[in-house]
C-alpha cells in the first residue's frame, strides 16, 4: 500500500493537493495525476490535508480513503454570537455538587478533543481520568505532602491541616493529560487539549478548573508519577479538576480590554 494513493480516473488534477500539503511534498508534471516526490513519505506527518481539501474524493492517505472521512462543515460552524457567549460564560469551578460524571459522558466528550491541534500531527496526548474519589483525595494529598517539604504554599498546608482541600477541590474527576517528554512540544500540545476539553465540557453542564497545584507537584514531586503509574517517558502536562457547578452563575464579570498591537500598514 502506498502512502498517497490518487484515483487517476477520478482525479480532476486540479492541483489544490499540491498546494495544501505543509511541506511540498506533492508535485505533478502538466495534467497529470500528483504524486509523491522521491522521500517525501519520510517527511509526511500525515495531517490529512490533501485528503480532506480534495473536491472529487479522488485521494487515500495511509489507507483511510475518503469513504473513512466525515462529512466536514462548510462555513462557520459556531457562529459569532454563540462563540463569543461560550468563552464569555466559562468560570474556573471550583465548588462541585456532590455527583459523580458518568463514563458514557466523559467517553463521548473525548472523542472531539482527539482533534485538537498537536505539533507535527504527533498525536502525543495520553489522557488519564480518575472518577475514585478516595484516589483524587489520595493525589491531593501527595500534593500538600510536596508542598510541606519544600516549604512552599503554606496556605495549602494550613488549609488542608484544617481538613479542607484547595488542591483538587473535592473534585468527582480528575482529567490528566500527559505526553512523552521527548516529543517536539508535550506541554504545549496538552495544553491545547485540556483547553478544548475544558470548553467543550459545558455542551455536557460540565465545569472545570485548571488544577495548577497539583500539575506543579506531578512534574517534581516522584511520589505522584508512581501513584499514577504513567506510561514509559510520559510527564504530566495539563489537568483539569471537572465536576458539575454547585453554583449558578448569574452574570458575566467583566475584563480587561484586549492588549493587541497591530504590526503592519493601515
Amino acid at each position: 500500500m502506498n502512502l498517497i494513493d490518487i484515483d487517476s480516473e477520478i482525479c480532476t488534477a486540479c492541483g489544490l493537493c499540491i498546494v495544501e500539503c505543509p511541506f511540498g511534498l506533492l508535485a505533478q508534471q502538466t495534467g497529470d495525476v500528483p504524486d509523491l516526490i522521491p522521500g517525501g513519505e519520510s517527511f509526511c506527518m500525515r495531517c490529512g490535508h490533501c485528503l480532506a481539501v480534495c473536491p472529487v474524493g479522488a485521494l487515500a492517505l495511509d489507507g483511510e480513503t475518503p469513504e473513512s472521512c466525515d462529512p466536514a462543515q462548510t462555513g462557520a460552524v459556531v457562529d459569532p454570537p454563540a462563540m463569543a457567549a461560550l468563552l464569555k460564560n466559562r468560570r474556573s469551578i471550583r465548588e462541585y455538587k456532590d455527583r459523580p460524571v458518568p463514563r458514557k459522558d466523559m467517553q463521548e466528550l473525548m472523542e472531539p478533543v482527539r482533534w485538537a491541534p498537536t505539533a507535527k500531527n504527533e498525536q502525543p496526548v495520553h489522557w488519564l481520568l480518575v472518577d475514585d474519589r478516595a484516589a483524587i483525595h489520595d493525589l491531593a494529598r501527595l500534593t500538600v505532602e510536596w508542598a510541606r517539604e519544600i516549604d512552599r504554599m503554606p496556605e495549602l498546608v494550613t488549609a488542608w491541616d484544617a481538613g479542607k482541600d484547595l488542591v483538587l477541590r473535592n473534585a468527582p474527576l480528575l482529567a490528566i493529560a500527559t505526553a512523552p517528554s521527548d516529543g517536539l512540544s508535550p506541554v504545549i500540545d496538552s495544553t491545547i487539549a485540556a483547553s478544548a476539553l475544558e470548553l467543550a465540557a459545558t455542551a455536557y453542564g460540565l465545569g472545570s478548573c485548571w488544577a495548577g497545584y497539583f500539575m506543579r507537584a506531578a512534574q517534581q514531586y516522584g511520589p505522584i508519577a508512581e501513584r499514577l503509574n504513567l506510561p514509559r517517558g510520559h510527564q504530566v502536562c495539563a489537568a483539569l479538576m471537572m465536576g458539575y457547578p454547585k453554583r449558578t452563575y448569574h452574570r458575566v464579570p467583566p475584563r480587561k480590554p484586549a492588549d493587541v498591537t497591530w504590526l503592519g500598514s493601515v
